[in-house]
């Protein structure tokens, strides 16, 4: 959110809006395109360094099978284990107890520290979508992929309409603004795929 600010963007669901988009690109390159170049490098190295260039695409497109076991355990590590720390909210339990048995000294102070927050957009909502990305990816190469990220989307259906709704306390209203992005972000996982 630091960079949007630094570029002089002013509104929170804009700071959000181009956050989420460096976020999803991130994602993209350091844990998608990281994982599968990085990994059929080191694994084929030599086919690398013989073949011409042309067919390093190819080379790359026949690996992309074989990280399915990484993509598997970044699914239950990163994807189930957030979906459990989202509906558990440790931090912001910790915080509000600390903050109530040294700081608060009125009604209004404890007021404010059970302020739940506000989902941040800017990163829940590119991680969804490149769970989304995974899941085509891999549906016709290594289906066995699928229940896990069935499992994920079912957990966050259920986790996120339960906090949107219940938890969180939403500093905006975009107005449907953000579904442009989030359109346009779906689509080049289509492409990707």
């Amino acid at each position: 959110m630091t960079m949007s600010q630094i570029e002089g963007y002013t509104s929170l669901s804009y700071l959000d809006r181009r956050s989420a988009e460096k976020y999803f690109w991130f994602i993209i390159v350091n844990v998608f395109l990281g994982s599968i170049i990085t990994g059929t490098a080191f694994q084929q190295l030599k086919s690398f360094l013989e073949q011409p260039p042309t067919e390093i695409p190819k080379t790359v497109g026949v690996s992309i099978p074989m990280k399915a076991t990484f993509f598997i355990t970044y699914i239950m590590v990163d994807g189930w284990a957030g979906i459990a720390a989202e509906i558990l909210r440790l931090v912001p339990l910790v915080l509000f107890h600390l903050k109530n048995a040294f700081l608060v000294k009125t009604e209004q102070d404890r007021q404010q520290a059970m302020d739940p927050g506000h989902l941040d957009f800017a990163t829940t909502e590119p991680r969804i979508q490149f769970y989304f990305l995974l899941g085509l990816v891999y549906a016709a190469v290594a289906p066995i992929l699928l229940p896990f990220i069935l499992v994920f989307f079912a957990f966050s259906y259920v986790v996120f309409r339960h906090q949107v709704i219940n938890v969180y306390d939403q500093k905006y209203e975009s107005g449907a603004r953000y579904w442009p992005d989030v359109h346009r972000r779906l689509i080049i996982c289509l492409i990707i795929s």
